[in-house]
């Protein structure tokens, strides 16, 4: 599996159709299904491991004929084999005395010696692409090439926690009864990450932040990354798994009736509070004696209290504090700036910094990239030193006519 790239950003604020009647050379060796992932560290979950929501979200898979047979009349060459078509494939947790398993709501069974099935392979959330994924959703050739699409896949903004994962193309016959698919991240895990500077006496708070104009509609095109493939080891036979590459293409406008034009892919504002409400009730279970009751010479709001309290320093052993992380569209953020609100004391203070980085390709958030923001809340206090220095003599200046 491919090194999972990592971006970590910081900034100061100061202040199956093979449909077949007959079969020739029946076997009974039943297809099986394994799993790997690249992984990356809100059912599925941002902060989740990539393994947790490829269980929660299970897993569609596709198999076309790589053959054709001669002992029958049929077309079996690209054709869909034995209706695994959107065929839904369900993980089973270990219990005991029984292994954890992927498997079918039915058995299927390879369809004889030598005989190559192609594999496609889809993980999406119910509520990113529907109780199912039909074939408007994921477009697979029917000529042979190796391609999938799946169109209009759309990020909720307002709780941008659904995956997107896809599998590397598989190529194998019997020789292998298991399938090993490896899964891939297809969209950017963006983190905002805050600590504060060691030995300050000031309480800071953070209380939101948002991302404006952000992209949340878009195709993506999934093609071979080479002609290269990797061999199944482990057996003598050669199945083949090849490597994929992403490329992920905006919605765009669309005409309705009447020549009107509806901006489907229109950005959004990504915005996140924190969820805990900090109390100054003694007895309650979230009681903060730090929080301060007035903020800029009012009453502390409730809306005011919902915040995170920073203690950490970003070392070692006292990391920067996870205020938030989104699964996003792979995007420039050209000129995209990020709004973040938070509290010094009894002062309330809003800073905006631009999301672009030397240390991002292009100034791009890429597909399985984990991209983490570290904010540091420098409280600069500033502060007055008065000195006093003495009266300058004056010079007497006389006028003579």
């Amino acid at each position: 599996m491919k090194r999972i790239l990592f971006v970590a950003l910081a900034a100061t604020l100061l202040a199956a159709g093979c449909q077949k009647t007959e079969i020739i050379n029946p076997v009974g060796n039943a297809i099986g299904f394994s799993t790997g992932l690249n992984k990356l560290t809100k059912a599925s979950d941002a902060d989740q491991t990539g393994t947790q929501n490829l269980q929660q979200q299970n897993f569609r898979v596709w198999a076309y004929c790589a053959y054709e047979d001669v002992n029958t009349d049929a077309t079996e060459l690209n054709s869909v084999y034995d209706e695994i078509k959107n065929l839904k494939v369900t993980y089973t947790p270990a219990a005991e005395g029984v292994s954890e398993s992927w498997g079918t709501a039915k058995e299927y069974f390879w369809p004889g010696q030598a005989k190559e099935l192609r594999f496609f392979a889809v993980s999406a959330s119910e509520k990113s692409v529907g109780a199912e994924l039909s074939t408007e959703k994921v477009v697979i050739p029917a000529d042979g090439t190796d391609k999938l699409e799946v169109k209009d896949f759309v990020v909720d903004h307002q709780s941008p926690n659904e995956d997107l994962m896809v599998a590397d193309f598989v190529k194998q016959h019997q020789g292998d009864k298991v399938v090993d698919l490896t899964f891939h991240h297809t969209l950017s895990k963006v983190q905002f990450v805050f600590k504060t500077i060691a030995n300050s006496d000031a309480k800071v708070y953070v209380q939101e932040l948002k991302v404006a104009d952000m992209q949340t509609k878009g195709t993506l095109t999934v093609t071979p990354k080479s002609t290269a493939t990797v061999a199944d080891e482990g057996t003598t036979y050669q199945g083949t798994q090849t490597p994929v590459a992403f490329t992920w293409t905006p919605s765009a406008k669309v005409e309705t009736e009447g020549s009107a034009t509806v901006d489907v892919g229109a950005p959004q504002i990504f915005f996140d509070d924190w969820k805990t409400k900090v109390v100054t009730d003694s007895q309650a279970q979230n009681y903060d004696p730090d929080f301060p009751a007035k903020i800029d010479g009012a009453d502390a709001t409730a809306d005011d209290k919902v915040a995170m309290k920073v203690t950490a320093t970003g070392g070692q052993d006292d990391p920067a504090q996870v205020f938030t992380t989104w699964l996003m569209l792979p995007q420039s953020v050209a000129g995209k700036k990020v709004e973040i609100t938070y509290l010094i004391n009894q002062r309330k203070f809003t800073s905006i910094f631009p999301l672009e980085s030397s240390r991002l390709t292009d100034n791009k958030w890429v597909e399985n990239q984990y991209i983490k923001y570290t904010i540091t809340l420098a409280p600069n206090l500033i502060s007055f030193n008065p000195s006093v220095e003495e009266w300058t003599p004056t010079t007497e200046v006389s006028n003579q006519n």
